[in-house]
């Protein structure tokens, strides 16, 4: 883990002044500018992830004893071995909603003046961000022991993840997947045509495949970007210069929009910016990209509002997790890496057999059996972003563990349900399948997520223990538990990403399994200390060793897969090229048999 630079730490005699002092007197435009440059870094393995690189790059000549100044002390920290970064999602995100919402004004600073209050600023952003992170860790002491430590990781990351941790190309390739099968859904459900064309009109597009041809190109520049700086979105004149303005416009942050801090909830909705007439800007390029599926739910949301009374969905979130987080993107899922020499029913299946609160997907391949309960939730953004563990145990809790309804009736959620299907198949009675001894199977319980922010190391930690807790419960009952692996947390995106391999090569219940040897922790040996400092330096080594077993599946797959050569790429042409270009991919396969008539 790094350390953020801070305004106290670079400048630590000098008063630190507020955003709007340093930036007095500035040229809007060019903060702006600045802003999308530095968000157009790379998350990973960026060349200004180099503290000389950067502050080479953003310092003139005119600047040169300033930026070695702050150089000189950026070393000696990295001297006693703290990692300092400079650049944060956190900061240049703030710095540019804090700055385009502020109208032009007379500018009295000179471009060597602000180049230097401007990072200021941004470092006071960094002590902003650093204030609010550092409620993470007594807060996190609240949680049981053995959580300390997974649960001060998940503290101080959760609220940022998301934006910092991601691999843009995996999130182009399975939002591309996703929207597909989100669009092919609503088009065919009588219940969400009508949210489909109030949604098609509003873009102006005949078919959801219009839309896609009208978006796409807007997210290609922001997953290749290799000059890590600002991207523009130029529109070419010609015919449809008007209609791709037009379309580009219904994505741009207006100046009298009410920026929501909140997780950055308008720039994540509007996720570019006009520059001039025919040229546009991205704001973020996770942003961007994801506008293709993760950002289609919330407008769908809002033009759902705007329906007639007989049209609206009722409750459209409940909706949309169960008829097609579940029952389609689940379903497809599961059966693309699970298509053969198995046992295997989704909870649809199981419902109509008359099996109540049956889990979401069952597998047996084998003795081993998968049980999946699949969650499409959200956190509000003000408790996500409270970096609170009181906060995030009681959401979190009442959304994956249990809730109490006020009639003092326990409503069971992701994690009791899992239990209660445990249950069922120790007893043998899990009607759809039977035929098993229940001391010879293995048990992986699975908590499927749709949405990369909880690819969070602890997450999975704090989800576990509260399953282990419950583990005990049955073991009180007299059941054989031996066999239960822990739960894993499996984001939806590392499957459909990596489907192939789990089709093919190997099976999603063996990567779990080595998933979880990877996060076995050792039992401390009893030692005795011959002083403080050895104490001290094992304590260090314990904790390092402990946050390295934190880490999510999404990430323990990816590298595994990487790694022994399983990963090949999704089969996304296929699904893509006969639904998104339907016209083409038609004429492309006539021409093809006719030439083989030819022959």
């Amino acid at each position: 883990m790094g350390q953020i630079l801070e305004f106290e730490v670079a400048f630590p005699t000098e008063e630190k002044l507020t955003v709007e002092q340093y930036l007095a007197g500035s040229s809007r435009q060019m903060i702006l500018n600045v802003a999308a440059s530095f968000l157009g870094f790379k998350n990973q393995k960026s060349k200004f992830n180099d503290n000389k690189e950067f502050l080479g790059m953003y310092f003139r000549t005119e600047n040169n004893e300033f930026a070695n100044q702050v150089y000189d002390r950026i070393k000696g920290l990295e001297k006693k071995g703290i990692q300092i970064g400079i650049i944060n999602t956190y900061s240049s995100l703030r710095l540019f909603e804090y700055y385009f919402s502020k109208p032009e004004e007379p500018e009295t600073q000179t471009q060597a003046e602000l180049e230097i209050n401007l990072f200021k600023a941004y470092l006071a952003l960094n002590s902003e961000f650093t204030e609010k992170q550092a409620v993470a860790f007594p807060s996190a002491q609240e949680s049981d022991e053995e959580l300390n430590i997974p649960m001060v990781m998940f503290c101080m990351q959760y609220p940022v993840s998301d934006k910092s941790n991601y691999d843009i190309k995996q999130i182009w390739a399975t939002q591309m997947i996703k929207a597909i099968y989100l669009f092919s859904f609503l088009e065919s459900h009588d219940k969400t045509k009508p949210l489909l064309a109030k949604f098609l009109a509003y873009f102006n597009c005949p078919t959801w495949q219009d839309y896609l041809k009208s978006l796409l190109p807007l997210t290609i520049p922001a997953v290749k970007n290799e000059r890590e700086a600002h991207i523009d979105i130029v529109v070419e004149d010609g015919d449809n210069f008007e209609r791709s303005c037009a379309f580009i416009e219904k994505l741009i942050i207006l100046e009298n929009d009410e920026l929501d801090q909140n997780d950055f909830l308008t720039t994540r909705a509007k996720p570019f910016y006009k520059v001039k007439d025919g040229i546009y800007r991205v704001i973020y390029n996770l942003f961007v990209v994801e506008k293709i599926f993760k950002g289609v739910y919330f407008l769908l949301r809002d033009v759902n509002k705007s329906l007639p009374k007989a049209q609206k969905i009722k409750d459209i979130r409940s909706f949309y997790g169960g008829e097609f987080s579940e029952k389609i993107l689940c379903y497809k899922v599961m059966e693309s890496i699970y298509s053969s020499k198995c046992i295997r029913f989704s909870g649809k299946e199981l419902a109509d057999m008359k099996i109540d609160a049956a889990p979401d997907y069952y597998i047996r391949k084998g003795k081993n059996i998968l049980l999946v309960e699949s969650k499409d939730f959200l956190i509000a953004a003000n408790k996500k972003m409270s970096f609170d563990f009181k906060i995030y145990e009681e959401e979190f809790g009442r959304v994956l563990d249990y809730e109490e309804l006020p009639d003092g009736k326990i409503k069971a959620k992701a994690v009791m349900q899992l239990i209660n299907s445990i249950r069922r198949v120790l007893k043998n009675e899990f009607s759809a399948d039977t035929d098993y001894h229940y001391k010879e199977i293995f048990i992986y319980p699975i908590l499927l997520t749709h949405d990369h922010q909880y690819n969070t190391p602890g997450f999975n930690e704090l989800i576990d223990f509260w399953f282990q807790d419950e583990l005990l419960e049955l073991a009180k009952e007299g059941l054989f538990i031996h066999h239960i692996k822990p739960l894993s947390v499996v984001n939806i995106d590392s499957l459909i990403y990596n489907q192939v391999g789990l089709a093919n090569e190997i099976n999603l219940h063996d990567v779990l399994k080595n998933y979880q040897e990877n996060k076995k922790i050792k039992k401390k040996k009893k030692r005795n200390f011959k002083s403080q400092k050895e104490y001290d330096r094992y304590l260090e080594e314990y904790k390092q060793m402990r946050m390295s077993k934190l880490i999510p599946f999404s990430v323990f797959i990816d590298r595994y897969f990487h790694e022994n050569g399983l990963w090949k790429l999704p089969p996304l042409l296929d699904l893509v090229a006969p639904e998104l270009f339907k016209e083409e991919y038609e004429k492309r396969e006539a021409t093809k048999i006719k030439n083989s008539t030819r022959r």
